[in-house]
């Protein structure tokens, strides 16, 4: 986390993030990514292998 504060779900398990922490998800784990505030959140993605094309978009309704 660069700014703010997000909160990571892997497997079901919920992780709040802030500035200055950040969090592993390995290979093939189910994740998601929620700001739950009204301010902006600034993060970043460092991915090994490159994971292009591997997002899927869920929808919430």
């Amino acid at each position: 986390m660069v700014n703010g504060e997000l909160t990571i779900e892997c497997d079901a398990v919920r992780h709040r993030l802030g500035a200055g922490s950040g969090l592993e998800v390995g290979p093939g784990t189910p994740h998601q990514v929620f700001n739950d505030s009204a301010d902006a959140a600034e993060f970043l993605v460092v991915s090994q292998p490159p994971s292009h094309d591997d997002r899927e978009l869920v929808s919430t309704a």
